[in-house]
């Protein structure tokens, strides 16, 4: 007959056992593998699970959504068929002076008139192809780059979670892996790998060329000449400049109601030339003020300007001094061809 045993029994097991599951305990924790078992649970914690490395990838992968783009245009014209328009006739150009100049010793009388001039306008049909070139500096590679990268990590997570999870170790010296954290971290790396290729995507859609083409006309002017409904007029209220030979002397004058105006010379102490004359020009200034016109009136001018007793007239044309300088512009040297030229060879003699 089996007799049961008393809870006073049972009470005094218990109390007998558990000295001894301390002194089990103690030297469980004090043991090396004990010891190599939590090293091992401390280095796994590579932080992954903090929040703000999710913050910061993210923060990139913004940025390179929002990536700069560089835009530059290339116009070009092409000839395109159909026949040449004329709108609105002539168009004005410039505005040219002819002055009538009288010397007498050192005063000079000039009277200016103003002509405008202008050229026949031509509308020839072109065809205009605007060529739109964009750059994205090299963002989009770096964001299917780091989206590549991120999606193969959320891949090693899920494959792998026991990489990225705690491990446990219960009272029988059992690993226990909680994969919460590794899920948490492939959802995370998945999202910022969807937002990377995502913005690689619209990167690259918004970076794509372009080209356009429109039917335009391109005007071609003709000859210069002066205007047919317009007369010259005479230079009112208009300020001159005289400048003798380059700035040797330099004065100032102002036209009246009918274009004319006065200078006095000073006497000439310079040099006197062989040919008895000196150039000069004449500058007039726009109607606003604080500039000059760009065409000039060339003169030619007699020294010395005390003593002389007769007279020197002359014209100035702002036409004829233009024609001139052209006329006389230096030719571009070249420089001679030293490449070889090929060819047969000569036959011996």
């Amino acid at each position: 007959m089996h007799r049961v045993a008393s809870r006073q029994n049972v009470h005094r097991g218990r109390e007998a056992k558990t000295p001894l599951y301390r002194a089990y305990c103690t030297f469980w924790r004090q043991s090396p593998r004990r010891k190599g078992q939590a090293r091992r649970r401390e280095a796994l914690h590579h932080g992954l699970l903090d929040l703000r490395l999710p913050r910061h990838v993210v923060l990139v992968a913004s940025l390179l959504a929002c990536a700069p783009i560089d835009v530059s245009n290339t116009v070009t014209v092409r000839p395109r068929e159909g026949p040449a328009r004329t709108f609105g006739g002539e168009q004005l150009v410039a505005r040219d002076f002819v002055a009538d100049y009288v010397q007498i010793g050192g005063r000079l009388l000039v009277e200016l008139r103003a002509q405008p001039s202008c050229v026949s306008t031509r509308h020839v049909p072109v065809l205009r192809v605007d060529e739109v070139h964009r750059s994205a500096r090299g963002f989009v590679i770096w964001d299917f780059a780091l989206g590549t990268f991120t999606g193969a990590f959320a891949g090693l997570a899920f494959a792998q979670p026991q990489l990225f999870s705690h491990r446990l170790v219960d009272g029988r010296g059992r690993e226990v892996h909680d994969y919460t954290g590794a899920y948490v971290v492939g959802g995370v790396f998945s999202a910022i790998c969807v937002g990377l290729l995502s913005a690689g995507i619209v990167d690259a859609l918004r970076s794509r060329d372009t080209t356009r083409y429109a039917d335009a006309f391109e005007v071609e002017l003709g000859p210069e000449r002066p205007c047919t409904d317009s007369e010259a007029t005479a230079l009112a209220e208009r300020a001159l400049r005289l400048i003798v030979a380059d700035g040797v002397i330099e004065l100032d004058a102002i036209t009246d109601a009918g274009g004319r105006a006065r200078f006095e010379l000073p006497p000439w102490t310079e040099a006197i030339p062989s040919s008895g004359r000196v150039p000069a020009i004449i500058e007039v200034a726009r109607p606003t003020g604080g500039d000059v016109e760009p065409r000039v009136l060339v003169l030619s001018l007699r020294v010395p300007f005390v003593g002389m007793s007769d007279a020197h007239t002359g014209r100035a044309d702002t036409r004829a001094a233009a024609e001139a300088r052209e006329a006389l512009a230096p030719l571009e040297p070249r420089e001679p061809n030293t490449e070889a030229v090929e060819g047969p060879a000569p036959e011996p003699r």
